[in-house]
């Protein structure tokens, strides 16, 4: 996976968390007192590895608030790990970084060939697995832990 990885500070992860897109904020725990905190320390731990050996990516408005940050971490040699968390702006922005997400995804899957990008999902919208699939993920039930739905995003091999 090339390492392309954009500058994300805490206080654009703390913009995010203080600011939450609805659908992630069931996502993120985020309605728990402690949640924030955690979910902070989580995010800068994530994007420290994502700068080793992965990808992170943030969009932000016109004015510089971060609509939303994607992140992919390597598991093993050819297994991957996304996340993804946004502010209350991608109620605007949803279809742009929608179809920005899956041209990322359909380029890293080039550059990967054969590997595969999952991950662990609790969100409730009734549209989640339409979207997920929209981007390229397959929605996977054997995979599901409780309840969190498990999807992957499974390159083509050469």
């Amino acid at each position: 996976m090339p390492l392309h990885n954009d500058e994300i500070s805490s206080e654009e992860i703390l913009y995010i968390l203080e600011n939450p897109w609805k659908i992630t904020e069931n996502e993120w725990a985020l309605h728990l007192q402690s949640s924030p905190e955690s979910t902070l320390t989580d995010m800068q731990r994530q994007l420290i590895l994502a700068k080793k050996e992965g990808y992170s990516k943030i969009w932000k408005t016109e004015n510089n608030n971060p609509i939303a940050i994607l992140g992919c971490l390597k598991k093993d040699e050819d297994r991957f790990e996304t996340f993804f968390i946004a502010s209350k702006h991608m109620e605007v922005h949803a279809l742009k970084l929608s179809f920005d997400m899956r041209e990322i995804l359909r380029e890293q899957s080039k550059i990967i060939k054969g590997g595969t990008c999952f991950l662990y999902s609790v969100s409730d919208h009734p549209k989640q697995i339409n979207w997920f699939r929209f981007l390229g993920f397959t929605y996977i039930p054997e995979g599901n832990l409780g309840d969190k739905r498990y999807f992957e995003y499974v390159s083509p091999s050469k």
